[in-house]
């Protein structure tokens, strides 16, 4: 990875039975013009009523064809009900609900397990973890390595890649797309939620850095280090920064 020139990743979060396909689809079009491959966010047993209402009884179908584009699959959670949580309770002490945080290392286990069971049913293996609103504990990374194979997630705060706690981070920093000179940075986009003219807005601003956007099967996780003190100092900043921006709305 050229550390002179930024890349980029994408990641779509809250692929489930009952997101709309009309927004989606835009953005799969423009992946496929521009052969992207981005990280989708698959919610086996979606309950939360604000992503959609309409179930879509394909739905597993689509996520075997993106996964045959060569699109990365990643766990995200399994119903995505959260509940309120203290930040500092999160292992990168961000966010404010979670889904896994708080929760006993017992009770995790058995969500991880239950979804991947669902993913496991209908054939598809998750090769990450997503975490609904970017948290979880040290207890989900134990769930996860007993009960999967997964040992990449798609979180936390670094100019790139880095390994800690037996798993691979890579992290995720922006939710706009922004000009950077140096680094890996991961693009967090949710379609659900966003109105059509939101979304063409978006992909005019994709096409600007579409060249230099790369796929997680890209980057070479054997040079991969442990999270050293730059990583530490980036992250320090990176939060002080997130939560001045929080204080100001």
């Amino acid at each position: 990875m050229n550390l002179h020139r930024a890349k980029y990743i994408i990641r779509l979060d809250d692929a489930c039975h009952q997101m709309p396909l009309e927004k989606w689809n835009i953005f799969e079009s423009f992946f496929d013009d521009n052969n992207i491959k981005p990280i989708i966010g698959v919610i086996p047993l979606n309950k939360d009523k604000g992503l959609g209402s309409n179930s879509n009884p394909d739905f597993w179908n689509l996520i075997k064809s993106w996964k045959n584009k060569g699109w990365s699959i990643a766990m995200h959670g399994l119903h995505h009900q959260c509940e309120k949580i203290i930040p500092r309770h999160s292992f990168f002490k961000f966010g404010n609900k979670s889904e896994f945080v708080g929760k006993s290392l017992n009770n995790q286990t058995k969500i991880i397990q239950q979804s991947i069971d669902c993913f496991e049913q209908n054939n598809i293996e998750p090769g990450m973890f997503m975490a609904p609103s970017h948290t979880f504990d040290s207890y989900t990374l134990n769930a996860l390595e007993s009960s999967t194979r997964i040992r990449v997630i798609t979180d936390g705060f670094s100019f790139r890649p880095f390994r800690k706690n037996n798993f691979i981070f890579i992290p995720q920093q922006l939710w706009s797309v922004r000009k950077l000179p140096f680094g890996l940075y991961t693009i967090c986009i949710h379609p659900t939620s966003m109105k059509m003219d939101q979304i063409h807005k978006f992909i005019e601003e994709l096409e600007k850095i579409a060249e230099h956007i790369i796929s997680p099967f890209d980057i070479n996780f054997e040079n991969i280090k442990n999270q050293g003190f730059l990583d530490l100092i980036f992250e320090k900043v990176y939060l002080l920064i997130s939560r001045y921006k929080f204080k100001q709305k």
